[in-house]
């Protein structure tokens, strides 16, 4: 009786207990350069963090160097029958890890996150110090290589120690949450699924494994559990089959419905783990002639490509920046976006996974940007760091219903070293690792290397680099005659400061000082009754969202920006390109926008006023005087020949929903 009630209790506190303990460390790292060469006159940062604001400003030779990030943490005795991680869930470039001054190990590649045990490094009871080492030099062993995006260094995500049980849900398996949801076979009367649960342990220890899948309300829809016997190696894996009839299904923008499934790892009675992945049922495949199809129904993919960098703070983003950034993007009414030339935040999945955006995810094999570039390296240091980094990207991203489909390269080119063999092995691997996703290509010319994934986007600069954006519609036409077998998708942009307004309309030098808005606004306006036309582009991805840092660019304004965004690099402008979308494609929010507004001083008194709106009628008031309603063409409503005044102009565009003012003065 005495033996049993000592075990009541224990079991009782065990129950008590959350069976896994993750502690954020964020906060109060003492940060200095290696220059520096001591941590004396370290500055006291808090995560997520860059020291990269030489970049921020256009500095073309920003440090590309080593910097020291120090944190003293205290170790309860407690622990001391545990096992400890730390989870860094991205950082810049390589990072090595020091423990009471002892290394832990090394991770190679800036947009994964990655663990290191510390269970063996740490002194309980006391203080202990962690040093992490993080270096973003130039390397031709860690993708990327090439391309023209800044490469931030510092610990710019999120830091977690993780404290668990001796038998765990693996905590170190590419940076995941060890637990893999396999839907099997999805439609709208059942779901087949297999959750495959990757267990660390007490060897020969026989653990139970249950998966139940849960709705938002709690409420349980399918319960199963499985047997496992931790084997010599104290690691292994097992699967968990799940049936469930008549699921809800995730259903892009209409009806993103998510449930969560919930993996519990018992040792006899006690708790030994648990760990919550989230669950949206959904099957998509992609059609040379339909486009993307979701759950069986044509879905037209009209996104946006988006690149994880603002002014200010680079890539060291803040949950709430990334909320920003998406409320963004779903204000302009788009149902995709492509993670463009690497993996992004988690946050940023989380927030698609809940909006109901596709994404299409980008290993960083970026291609040459300038002509010193390599975007491939032929030696097995550069080929197995891509291979890491793309089952980084696979494994803890596999749980998202919004990752549809897995980008393998990003404008590589056969130039020098030829990466298509490579590109050929890297494909068969994602689809290895998960046959539920389709493959992509990002290209920008053509060659065998494009035949490779199951789709590709092409990457056009008409209108832009060069020709008119007319030629979009020749380029479509020999698309559909003479590769009308491949399942194409289509991205595109051009420059813009909102500080450039021209008289005249010509396509300007893109190499060049001067990026006038409108003709930004003109090349979207041409492209997209092309783009528009032709629903067997399986994805539309305006490029981009918005304006990113490339410090090795002075065109433009000169400041080390890639201006091509439909929103600036800091967030307070919308591009009037940004409203002709929203007309478009935002049919729930009233939208009114009189377009070429900051062109405001213009030389003569007849002019064209253009509206963005996606009311059946807008009228236009000059004034005070009605210039009459029209009816709009794409979102678009032109009036021209508009006699104004000498002075100070006033325009006001109004619907039954709303209106727009702006004022023009003519000189």
């Amino acid at each position: 009786m005495k033996k049993a009630g000592i075990l009541l209790v224990l079991l009782t506190a065990c129950l008590g207990l959350p069976a896994r303990e993750v502690i954020n460390l964020n906060r109060d790292w003492r940060f200095f350069s290696y220059s520096e060469g001591s941590s004396d006159r370290a500055q006291n940062v808090n995560l997520p963090h860059t020291w990269n604001n030489d970049a921020l400003g256009g500095k073309n030779d920003y440090f590309r160097g080593v910097g020291n990030y120090m944190k003293d943490i205290q170790v309860p005795l407690e622990w001391r029958n545990k096992r400890v991680f730390i989870r860094f869930s991205g950082a810049g470039t390589v990072t090595d890890l020091i423990v009471n001054g002892c290394h832990v190990g090394e991770h190679r590649g800036g947009f994964g996150a990655f663990t290191f045990e510390l269970t063996g490094y740490l002194r309980y009871g006391e203080q202990n110090l962690l040093w992490a080492i993080v270096n973003n030099a130039p390397r031709l062993d860690v993708l990327p290589t090439a391309g023209d995006i800044n490469i931030y260094g510092g610990l710019y995500r999120d830091v977690d120690l993780i404290v668990t049980e001796p038998s765990h849900i693996a905590v170190n398996h590419y940076g995941s949450q060890g637990v893999y949801v396999h839907q099997k076979s999805v439609s709208r009367e059942r779901a087949e699924l297999e959750a495959v649960v990757r267990i660390d342990g007490l060897r020969d220890r026989l653990l139970s494994v249950t998966a139940t899948v849960v709705t938002p309300m709690r409420d349980t829809v399918a319960s199963e559990h499985a047997r496992f016997r931790v084997p010599a190696e104290g690691r292994g894996s097992v699967s968990v089959p799940i049936a469930m009839d008549n699921p809800r299904l995730w259903n892009g923008t209409a009806d993103p419905f998510m449930y969560d499934v919930i993996v519990r790892l018992m040792d006899d009675s006690l708790l030994c783990d648990e760990v919550t992945v989230p669950l949206g049922l959904r099957y998509f495949s992609v059609d040379p002639k339909q486009g993307f199809l979701l759950n069986g129904s044509p879905y037209r993919l009209r996104g946006v490509s988006h690149y994880e960098d603002r002014a200010s703070v680079g890539n060291a983003l803040t949950p709430y920046q990334i909320a920003e950034d998406l409320d963004l993007i779903a204000e302009m009414g788009a149902n995709a976006v492509r993670a463009a030339a690497y993996p992004h935040n988690e946050s940023f999945y989380d927030e698609c996974d809940r909006r109901g955006l596709v994404v299409l995810s980008e290993l960083p094999l970026i291609g040459p940007a300038y002509m010193t570039d390599r975007g491939y390296i032929n030696t097995e240091a550069f080929r197995d760091n891509g291979r890491d980094q793309l089952r980084e990207m696979i494994f803890q991203q596999f749980n998202h219903p919004s990752v549809a489909v897995w980008g393998i390269f990003f404008d590589q080119t056969p130039r020098g070293d030829d990466p298509t063999a490579y590109v050929k092995e890297l494909n068969s691997l994602a689809m290895l690792e998960d046959p539920s996703r389709l493959t992509s290509a990002t290209s920008n010319q053509d060659g065998k290397i494009n035949f490779v994934t199951d789709l590709v986007v092409w990457d056009h600069n008409y209108g832009w680099k060069e020709g008119l954006p007319s030629d979009i519609k020749v380029w479509l036409d020999q698309l559909r005659t003479n590769w009308g077998s491949l399942c194409s998708g289509i991205s595109y942009g051009a420059g813009a400061s909102i500080y450039h307004q021209d008289d005249s309309l010509y396509r300007p030098d893109y190499l060049g000082n001067w990026h006038p808005e409108r003709w930004q606004t003109y090349l979207h306006e041409q492209y997209y009754p092309y783009i528009d036309g032709s629903p067997f582009l399986w994805g539309w991805f305006v490029a981009n969202m918005f304006d990113y840092g490339a410090a090795g660019r002075n065109w433009g304004e000169g400041t080390g920006v890639d201006d091509r965004g439909l929103v600036t690099f800091d967030r307070k402008y919308r591009k009037d390109a940004f409203y002709f979308y929203k007309a478009n494609w935002n049919r729930t929010e009233p939208t009114v926008w009189i377009a070429e507004k900051r062109w405001n001083r213009r030389p003569r008194t007849t002019q064209t006023v253009r509206v963005y709106s996606n009311a059946d009628q807008v009228e236009l008031w000059l004034n005070g005087a009605s210039l009459g309603a029209k009816t709009g063409t794409n979102g678009t409503f032109v009036w021209e020949g508009v006699e104004m005044r000498r002075g100070a102009n006033r325009l006001q565009a109004r619907t039954n929903a709303g209106e727009d003012e702006a004022t023009v003065y003519i000189r």
